[in-house]
């Protein structure tokens, strides 16, 4: 049986403490894997010794083993997370990680839907469980009609309706 290493300890009892605070299970899966590569990359260094290059290589070695930037900046995050939690426990000062920038991931557009599919939608009839149909339809014509976002949907007060043009 292998002695854990600093980071490692580390590692656990921050998850530990993810799990007590009722973080999602999936926040905590994918931590774990995250963290428990970095803490191999990491090795037998101490916390003093590791800096904003060895995490830098940390993601470097992932780009290497063909992960996405998505997957690299979620390892980062993870890295952050831990290291806030590492200062709030008085294991660091200061938190190398906040000096890495985050990989630049493309913005994507959702896809929309042709008008077709729209007014199959709005031409179908409403589920049974749907309590007010007329607004459900209304909101459906809203977003697809102005292309507005869900935000803008939830911020309409109805004073900011006329029903009749003036």
């Amino acid at each position: 049986m292998t002695t854990k290493t600093t980071v490692e300890k580390s590692v656990n009892r921050f998850l530990q403490t993810l799990r007590q605070r009722n973080s999602s299970a999936h926040t905590i899966k994918a931590y774990t894997g995250d963290l428990q590569n970095f803490a191999n990359y990491a090795g037998s260094r101490d916390w003093k010794n590791i800096d904003h290059i060895t995490i830098r290589g940390f993601l470097s070695q992932l780009y290497e083993r063909g992960l996405g930037k998505t997957s690299v900046a979620r390892a980062l995050a993870a890295v952050r997370s831990l290291y806030r939690w590492l200062a709030q426990e008085g294991v660091v000062e200061q938190n190398p990680a906040a000096l890495v920038s985050t990989p630049k991931l493309a913005k994507k557009l959702p896809r929309v839907p042709t008008i077709e599919e729209m007014n199959n939608v709005l031409d179908g009839k409403m589920p049974e469980t749907a309590s007010f149909p007329e607004r459900d339809r209304l909101l459906l014509e809203l977003l697809y009609g102005c292309g507005i976002r869900n935000s803008e949907l939830t911020g309409i007060n109805l004073d900011d309706i006329r029903l009749s043009s003036e």
